[in-house]
Protein backbone atom coordinates (compact mmCIF):
# COMPACT_ATOMS: atom_id res chain seq x y z
CA UNK A 1 0.00 0.00 0.00
CA UNK A 2 2.81 2.43 0.90
CA UNK A 3 4.58 1.72 -2.42
CA UNK A 4 1.35 2.32 -4.37
CA UNK A 5 0.85 5.62 -2.56
CA UNK A 6 4.45 6.65 -3.32
CA UNK A 7 3.86 5.92 -7.00
CA UNK A 8 0.78 8.17 -7.00
CA UNK A 9 2.68 10.93 -5.20
CA UNK A 10 5.60 10.66 -7.62
CA UNK A 11 3.26 10.96 -10.60
CA UNK A 12 1.62 14.03 -9.08
CA UNK A 13 5.02 15.51 -8.34
CA UNK A 14 6.01 15.13 -11.99
CA UNK A 15 2.83 16.87 -13.14
CA UNK A 16 3.09 19.71 -10.61
CA UNK A 17 6.78 20.27 -11.37
CA UNK A 18 5.79 21.24 -14.90
CA UNK A 19 3.88 24.24 -13.51
CA UNK A 20 5.58 25.31 -10.27
CA UNK A 21 8.38 24.45 -7.89
CA UNK A 22 7.46 21.21 -6.13
CA UNK A 23 9.15 18.55 -3.99
CA UNK A 24 8.50 15.44 -1.92
CA UNK A 25 9.91 15.28 1.61
CA UNK A 26 11.01 12.26 3.65
CA UNK A 27 7.52 11.80 5.15
CA UNK A 28 5.96 11.70 1.69
CA UNK A 29 4.44 15.17 1.99
CA UNK A 30 4.02 16.80 -1.42
CA UNK A 31 5.22 20.42 -1.29
CA UNK A 32 4.29 23.19 -3.72
CA UNK A 33 5.80 26.70 -3.59
CA UNK A 34 3.60 29.59 -4.67
CA UNK A 35 5.09 33.08 -4.86
CA UNK A 36 2.93 36.13 -4.21
CA UNK A 37 3.52 39.85 -4.21
CA UNK A 38 6.32 41.66 -2.42
CA UNK A 39 6.26 41.82 1.36
CA UNK A 40 4.72 39.39 3.79
CA UNK A 41 6.22 36.17 5.08
CA UNK A 42 5.77 32.49 4.39
CA UNK A 43 2.42 30.86 5.14
CA UNK A 44 2.40 27.09 5.36
CA UNK A 45 -0.94 25.77 4.13
CA UNK A 46 -1.35 22.19 5.29
CA UNK A 47 -4.05 20.12 3.60
CA UNK A 48 -4.96 16.46 3.12
CA UNK A 49 -3.45 14.93 0.01
CA UNK A 50 -6.93 13.71 -0.92
CA UNK A 51 -8.05 17.36 -1.23
CA UNK A 52 -5.21 18.34 -3.58
CA UNK A 53 -7.40 19.32 -6.55
CA UNK A 54 -9.90 21.60 -4.73
CA UNK A 55 -7.08 23.21 -2.74
CA UNK A 56 -5.01 23.90 -5.86
CA UNK A 57 -8.12 25.27 -7.58
CA UNK A 58 -8.75 27.58 -4.63
CA UNK A 59 -5.17 28.88 -4.82
CA UNK A 60 -5.13 29.33 -8.61
CA UNK A 61 -4.85 33.03 -9.41
CA UNK A 62 -5.27 34.05 -5.77
CA UNK A 63 -3.58 37.36 -4.91
CA UNK A 64 -1.46 37.41 -1.73
CA UNK A 65 1.79 38.79 -0.40
CA UNK A 66 4.83 36.71 0.42
CA UNK A 67 4.91 32.97 -0.20
CA UNK A 68 2.48 30.11 0.33
CA UNK A 69 4.05 26.73 0.90
CA UNK A 70 1.33 24.16 0.23
CA UNK A 71 1.89 20.87 2.03
CA UNK A 72 -0.30 17.99 0.81
CA UNK A 73 -0.19 15.42 3.60
CA UNK A 74 -0.73 11.70 2.82
CA UNK A 75 -0.41 10.52 6.44
CA UNK A 76 -4.13 9.58 6.85
CA UNK A 77 -3.68 7.17 3.93
CA UNK A 78 -0.49 5.64 5.33
CA UNK A 79 -0.66 2.14 6.84
CA UNK A 80 0.32 1.42 10.44
CA UNK A 81 2.27 -1.57 11.71
CA UNK A 82 -0.68 -2.27 14.01
CA UNK A 83 -3.05 -2.54 11.04
CA UNK A 84 -5.30 0.24 12.37
CA UNK A 85 -5.89 3.16 10.01
CA UNK A 86 -5.19 6.67 11.26
CA UNK A 87 -8.29 8.64 12.19
CA UNK A 88 -6.83 11.84 10.68
CA UNK A 89 -3.41 13.42 9.99
CA UNK A 90 -0.40 12.66 12.18
CA UNK A 91 1.82 15.03 14.18
CA UNK A 92 5.39 14.09 13.07
CA UNK A 93 5.09 15.06 9.36
CA UNK A 94 3.68 18.50 10.24
CA UNK A 95 6.14 19.05 13.07
CA UNK A 96 8.99 18.23 10.67
CA UNK A 97 7.69 20.75 8.13
CA UNK A 98 7.41 23.52 10.71
CA UNK A 99 10.89 22.94 12.12
CA UNK A 100 12.44 22.68 8.65
CA UNK A 101 10.75 25.61 6.91
CA UNK A 102 9.96 27.85 9.92
CA UNK A 103 6.94 29.61 8.36
CA UNK A 104 5.59 32.89 9.69
CA UNK A 105 2.15 31.32 10.16
CA UNK A 106 0.27 28.06 9.68
CA UNK A 107 -3.11 27.45 8.06
CA UNK A 108 -4.67 24.00 8.45
CA UNK A 109 -7.33 23.03 5.92
CA UNK A 110 -10.09 21.10 7.69
CA UNK A 111 -13.64 19.86 6.97
CA UNK A 112 -16.15 22.63 7.55
CA UNK A 113 -16.41 26.33 6.78
CA UNK A 114 -14.78 29.49 8.05
CA UNK A 115 -11.94 29.74 10.55
CA UNK A 116 -10.93 27.24 13.19
CA UNK A 117 -9.62 29.18 16.18
CA UNK A 118 -9.73 26.63 19.02
CA UNK A 119 -9.68 22.95 19.95
CA UNK A 120 -10.61 21.64 23.41
CA UNK A 121 -8.02 18.88 23.47
CA UNK A 122 -8.62 15.22 22.77
CA UNK A 123 -7.20 11.76 22.27
CA UNK A 124 -8.00 8.83 20.03
CA UNK A 125 -8.59 5.53 21.83
CA UNK A 126 -9.64 2.11 20.49
CA UNK A 127 -13.24 3.30 21.01
CA UNK A 128 -12.77 6.59 19.15
CA UNK A 129 -11.97 10.20 20.08
CA UNK A 130 -12.39 11.25 23.73
CA UNK A 131 -11.55 14.29 25.88
CA UNK A 132 -7.94 14.33 27.07
CA UNK A 133 -9.04 13.91 30.69
CA UNK A 134 -11.10 10.77 29.95
CA UNK A 135 -9.89 7.45 31.32
CA UNK A 136 -7.62 5.30 29.19
CA UNK A 137 -4.44 5.82 27.22
CA UNK A 138 -4.37 7.20 23.68
CA UNK A 139 -3.51 5.00 20.76
CA UNK A 140 0.19 4.73 19.97
CA UNK A 141 0.74 3.76 16.34
CA UNK A 142 3.77 3.18 14.16
CA UNK A 143 3.04 4.74 10.79
CA UNK A 144 4.75 3.72 7.57
CA UNK A 145 5.19 6.78 5.36
CA UNK A 146 4.98 6.31 1.56
CA UNK A 147 8.76 6.76 1.40
CA UNK A 148 9.31 3.79 3.72
CA UNK A 149 10.10 5.90 6.79
CA UNK A 150 8.42 4.55 9.94
CA UNK A 151 7.51 6.97 12.73
CA UNK A 152 5.67 6.94 16.05
CA UNK A 153 2.32 8.71 16.38
CA UNK A 154 0.75 9.24 19.80
CA UNK A 155 -2.90 10.10 19.22
CA UNK A 156 -3.24 12.73 21.94
CA UNK A 157 -3.48 16.46 21.19
CA UNK A 158 -3.49 19.37 23.63
CA UNK A 159 -6.06 22.15 23.65
CA UNK A 160 -5.24 25.33 21.74
CA UNK A 161 -6.85 28.69 21.03
CA UNK A 162 -5.94 31.49 18.62
CA UNK A 163 -7.01 35.14 18.80
CA UNK A 164 -10.10 35.84 16.69
CA UNK A 165 -9.50 37.70 13.43
CA UNK A 166 -11.41 40.79 12.20
CA UNK A 167 -13.05 38.89 9.36
CA UNK A 168 -16.66 38.24 8.38
CA UNK A 169 -16.22 34.49 8.51
CA UNK A 170 -17.63 31.89 10.91
CA UNK A 171 -15.06 31.29 13.65
CA UNK A 172 -15.26 28.20 15.86
CA UNK A 173 -13.65 24.86 16.63
CA UNK A 174 -10.70 23.94 14.46
CA UNK A 175 -8.53 20.89 13.77
CA UNK A 176 -6.62 19.10 16.52
CA UNK A 177 -3.30 19.69 14.74
CA UNK A 178 -3.40 23.40 15.64
CA UNK A 179 -1.59 22.73 18.89
CA UNK A 180 1.43 21.53 16.92
CA UNK A 181 1.90 25.00 15.45
CA UNK A 182 1.31 26.89 18.70
CA UNK A 183 3.74 24.61 20.58
CA UNK A 184 6.44 25.97 18.26
CA UNK A 185 5.27 29.58 18.61
CA UNK A 186 3.74 29.75 15.13
CA UNK A 187 0.41 31.60 14.78
CA UNK A 188 -2.05 28.94 13.65
CA UNK A 189 -5.60 28.89 12.26
CA UNK A 190 -7.83 26.32 10.65
CA UNK A 191 -9.42 27.24 7.33
CA UNK A 192 -12.51 25.35 6.19
CA UNK A 193 -12.50 23.34 2.98
CA UNK A 194 -16.08 24.51 2.32
CA UNK A 195 -15.82 27.82 0.42
CA UNK A 196 -12.05 27.55 0.79
CA UNK A 197 -11.12 30.22 -1.75
CA UNK A 198 -12.94 33.16 -0.08
CA UNK A 199 -11.64 31.94 3.29
CA UNK A 200 -8.05 31.92 2.06
CA UNK A 201 -8.51 35.25 0.30
CA UNK A 202 -9.77 36.86 3.51
CA UNK A 203 -7.09 35.44 5.79
CA UNK A 204 -4.15 36.00 3.45
CA UNK A 205 -5.42 39.52 2.82
CA UNK A 206 -4.69 40.35 6.47
CA UNK A 207 -1.07 39.35 6.13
Amino acid sequence: MASELLERLSQDLEVLSGHLRAALDEFGTLLCYLEGGRGGGTTLLHAPYTEAIPVLQALNGLAFRGRVLLALDPSPLSPTLEGKPLGGPARPPLEHLLKTHRPSRLLLAFPGEGLGIRFPGGKESPEGWKPLEAEGAPLVLWVQAPTGLTYKEVRAYEAWESPSLPLRLPQGEGPYLGGVGWALGIPTYGVGLVNLRPGLEAVLGLW
